[in-house]
């Protein structure tokens, strides 16, 4: 029973670990694609492919040069109300200044943040991959602005490319209702001569970041850039992987269904409309922002000819909901597994449910712990009964070792007949806490991607359920109080609810493995998810305590 039980917690540690870190913590989701999928560009394969401080001398390689939008034109700022959006367009790069999401009362730019990325978010437009890295020939400049009669507000600069001048408007589209709108971009050849785009596209991106302003030290909160290629979503992060090697730019081809920017809350998302792309690419240095842009085939522009695209956008949470009402093709943003999600939105539902008597989301997670632990323990009861049974069989299981000690078939065939005959699952034992896992991950979603637990106070030094509760850092190492407090309790768990069957040494090395084991994956979890676990070990000792007392009271 020792080895099946031992051979249960190594199997649900492992799962723990590929759960949480082959699929990344940082935002409780993992790539759809594999690493391999993505081709790494290098400035000595791809000739478009600079390093930072070579963007600007590559951007005049291919002869991208802004010009003026018009005489004397400054910074200007026009503020725009919708039921969801309070936003200010800038004239500077045409691009999003300042946008708060009314409804959370929450900022959507990000500010200040140690990536050198915009806080803006500028709906940018690249003409070459120089630009993607560098700064684009738009972006520091002041476009000419128009309101138009249908309240869409219109802004126009002109662009030397290649000796040609183009001229292009970006205007923004804004709906009274919704957690979308619409960004329209024309390029029109104003020349003589016809105009040749390098890599036959241009780019475009939503943005390097968006918000909130988090604490970007701590692997949950990192940022990371979102695209869907034939239907496959992808969680892009910064740096190597697996099967491929680190560069400045990563790039992939295929039909773009999408692209955007993630935070741990937010999304902002760029979706064609009544066309696809042609690639996307990734800023993939390690201080810059996260800017991912979508490839859209442009070839050449003839004098006087014009070119149109236009994206709905969405910018908000990372609620299935939402996005679908948005675009049913969106729906995959929210990075939501289909096995959990059920679950989570039941955890949810019922947290927020119980935070309405309480008013603090920490009570409500000791509530919810209260009634999962109720619904559980018919299962509960089960194990312990069958492990009382087996504690009873261990004379006879001994015997049948001993016997057959060199015939390893018979004696496994002899002790399943043993179980068969008294009715024992030898893996009674740890079948609880296996249920329990589908939960355990769900509340780990909940609180890692719901913004209803963002910043959710408990007491004393829990001020943040979402993160973990550090209450030090000593040398970079954070001390975090109820990891330490979990691994006590799941120890003296251990230790009460351990019965006696001949093998003391495998009982031990059980004992002292699994808090182990569950301290180093509960270190750096939200405290939220560590309280929930700590409670329930809590639990079953208390239940324990009572079931050994009128266990011997009544033997």
């Amino acid at each position: 029973m020792e080895k099946r039980t031992l051979l249960a917690v190594v199997l649900t540690a492992a799962v723990w670990i590929a759960w949480f870190y082959i699929f990344n913590p940082a935002d409780g989701t993992k790539q759809s694609q594999p690493p391999a999928k993505i081709a790494e560009q290098t400035s000595s394969s791809n000739p478009e492919q600079v390093k930072a401080s070579d963007a600007p001398s590559r951007t005049q390689d291919v002869l991208v040069k802004a010009l003026t939008a018009a005489s004397g034109v400054k910074e200007s700022v026009v503020s725009l109300q919708s039921s969801q959006f309070e936003m200010e367009i800038s004239t500077l790069g045409a691009s999003v200044k300042k946008m708060r999401l009314k409804d959370r009362d929450i900022k959507a730019t990000a500010g200040e943040n140690p990536f050198t990325a915009k806080g803006s978010l500028d709906f940018a437009v690249h003409f070459s991959k120089g630009e993607f890295l560098g700064t684009g020939s738009l972006d520091s400049i002041n476009w000419r602005h128009f309101q138009r009669n249908d309240g869409a507000q219109e802004y126009t600069a002109s662009v030397s490319l290649n000796g040609g001048t183009i001229n292009v408007t970006k205007r923004y589209t804004v709906p009274e209702k919704g957690d979308s709108f619409n960004v329209y971009y024309s390029f029109k050849n104003t020349g003589r001569t016809e105009v040749f785009f390098p890599d036959s596209s241009i780019i475009f991106s939503p943005t390097d970041l968006t918000g909130p302003g988090l604490d970007y030290s701590n692997n949950y909160n990192m940022p990371a850039g979102v695209f869907s290629i034939a239907g496959d979503f992808t969680l892009e992060h910064k740096g190597s992987g697996f099967f491929s090697k680190a560069g400045d730019l990563k790039s992939e081809d295929g039909s773009t269904d999408w692209v955007g920017v993630t935070s741990r809350y937010l999304l902002a998302i760029m979706k064609p409309v009544n066309f696809t792309g042609t690639g996307i690419v990734f800023d993939n240095r390690t201080n810059k922002g996260f800017r991912t842009g979508m490839k859209v085939a442009l070839n050449s522009l003839k004098p006087g000819e014009e070119a149109v695209r236009e994206f709905r956008v969405y910018v908000g949470e990372k609620d299935k909901s939402r996005l679908e009402a948005v675009d049913p093709g969106l729906k995959d943003a929210a990075d939501v597994s289909k096995w959990i999600e059920p679950i989570r939105y039941f955890v949810m539902w019922c947290l927020l449910n119980i935070n309405k008597l309480f008013g603090n989301m920490g009570w409500a997670l000791v509530v919810f712990s209260i009634l999962t632990k109720i619904v559980f323990m018919p299962l509960t009861k089960k194990s312990t009964d069958s492990m009382k049974k087996m504690q009873k069989l261990t004379p006879k299981i001994n015997e049948l070792k001993a016997k057959y000690k060199d015939k390893p078939d018979v004696m496994q065939k002899k002790m399943m007949e043993l179980y068969k005959e008294n009715k024992v699952n030898p893996m009674g034992g740890c079948l609880p806490i296996l249920l329990q896992m589908p939960f355990f991950f769900a509340l780990y979603s909940a609180l890692i991607n719901s913004m209803d637990l963002w910043n959710a106070p408990f007491i004393l030094w829990i001020n943040d359920l979402s993160m973990p509760d550090t209450v030090a850092t000593l040398s970079g190492f954070n001390i975090n109080i109820l990891p330490i407090v979990m691994t006590i309790t799941t120890f003296i768990q251990q230790k009460i609810s351990m019965v006696d069957t001949g093998q003391g040494g495998q009982q031990k090395f059980m004992m002292m493995a699994m808090p182990l084991v569950f301290i180093f994956i509960f270190w750096s979890m939200p405290s939220g998810l560590v309280l929930y676990w700590t409670l329930q070990n809590v639990f079953q000792i208390a239940h324990q305590l009572i079931v050994n007392k009128f266990g011997k009271s009544n033997s």
